[in-house]
């Protein structure tokens, strides 16, 4: 099998089990077709896990999982560490070699600029993992108190968290990881190994764009220099010599093997790089729909919930409704110019049904407007009140 069908298999089977794996326990998803492959491979995994591997390995391999994955520890941190350096270097290695090697004009960009986003990048990434994502305390959860109001679907008043043994704040959740209520929690994201709270959201966003843009660039300036290999060797007007020994033209199949034959760790960074940078701005659009939504990761999992409530708030306004309408329709021996009441609390009522649908579809009831909601994030609330 050649490199390039290869390539594109991996490709599509990884995209394919990214989006089922990621996306298939959301609200849209769990019920339909991606909902079930998703419980299927979890199922099938641990099936092959816990009766294919012997049951010292298997206890070694839950206790690494349970370490890494379920207790906040600097193993991601590290490996995150590694993937970059290495990525970085065999671009400075590789890719900057061919580049000079066959004078590329736009070589001194390709040193300089991604070097600059690797230090905003490290920069960003040190104050994710030191910073303070917003840690709710029993000296400060008064005045965290006051920054939300309780809408009594997501957040309920009076809701107590057991192990910090306070009043929860609306919009706060407690992480099991870092054993603290985080205020505005959005998720524990363990490469920074620290929890994106509403005091580090902002930076959590730049971390992400400024990762875009280093991984695209690389991935780009590979595939310049990767075409540039291909002009000055004239590889296009190139022939090979095919298994029955006679000569055929340069085709894209055969032009790729032989790329990736002469430079393996060239063309797997850009083919690594090329994918990576599609999950990561995907991540990235992701998050930012939810600042400009107002809303979090951690709102956005419970939103069925809500809405269920609000239809069943809704079925019980139709039934009221309905019994109003037997209890009229059993007074039609009255008068006609007392039956104008009736009508205003029939109008009354249906103001009341419209208000509920549109509860219904708008379930967020922290949504500001988009400027808003960007300036919330951009400049937290405990900076302006706390």
């Amino acid at each position: 099998m050649d490199f390039l069908l290869l390539s594109t298999l991996y490709l599509t089977v990884f995209i394919i089990l990214t989006y089922v794996l990621w996306f298939g326990d959301s609200s849209f998803h769990r019920r339909g077709y991606v909902g079930k492959l998703r419980r299927t491979i979890i199922t099938g995994s641990r099936w092959c896990f816990h009766h294919c591997l012997p049951s010292l390995l298997r206890r070694q391999v839950e206790n690494l999982w349970q370490y890494a994955a379920y207790t906040r520890n600097p193993l991601f941190q590290c490996l995150y560490a590694i993937l970059v350096l290495a990525g970085f270097s065999t671009f400075q290695l590789d890719v900057l070699h061919y580049a000079a090697l066959y004078e590329s004009p736009a070589l001194p960009l390709y040193q300089k600029l991604p070097l600059y986003i690797l230090c905003v990048n490290a920069v960003l990434f040190c104050a994710l993992s030191m910073g303070d994502p917003g840690v709710i305390v029993k000296g400060n959860v008064e005045r965290h108190l006051e920054l939300y109001e309780f809408d009594g679907q997501l957040y309920r008043q009076d809701e107590h968290c057991r192990t910090c043994q306070f009043e929860k704040p609306a919009r706060s959740k407690h992480c099991a990881f870092c054993n603290h209520c985080v205020y505005r929690f959005d998720h524990h994201c363990l490469w920074v190994n620290c929890c994106i709270g509403g005091l580090n959201h902002r930076l959590f966003l730049g971390f992400l764009v400024t990762l875009c843009c280093l991984c695209g660039y690389i991935s780009y300036a590979t595939w310049k220099v990767a075409l540039l290999i291909v002009e000055a060797n004239k590889l296009w007007s190139a022939h090979y010599v095919d298994r029955y020994g006679r000569p055929q033209p340069m085709d894209l199949r055969t032009l790729c093997q032989y790329l990736f034959m002469q430079h393996p760790r060239m063309i797997f960074l850009l083919v690594s790089l090329s994918l990576l940078t599609l999950l990561l701005v995907g991540f990235t659009l992701y998050h930012l729909y939810l600042t400009l939504n107002n809303v979090t990761t951690n709102e956005l999992y419970k939103k069925p919930a809500p809405q269920q409530q609000q239809q069943q708030q809704q079925h019980q306004l139709q039934q009221q409704q309905h019994d109003k309408n037997n209890a009229f329709k059993g007074k039609g021996n009255q008068p006609k110019m007392k039956q104008r009441k009736p009508l205003v609390e029939e109008a009354r009522q249906r103001k009341k049904k419209f208000a509920v649908q549109s509860q219904c579809h708008r379930w967020n009831p922290y949504h500001r407007g988009h400027f808003q909601n960007i300036f919330e994030v951009l400049w937290p609330l405990t900076s302006r009140r706390l």
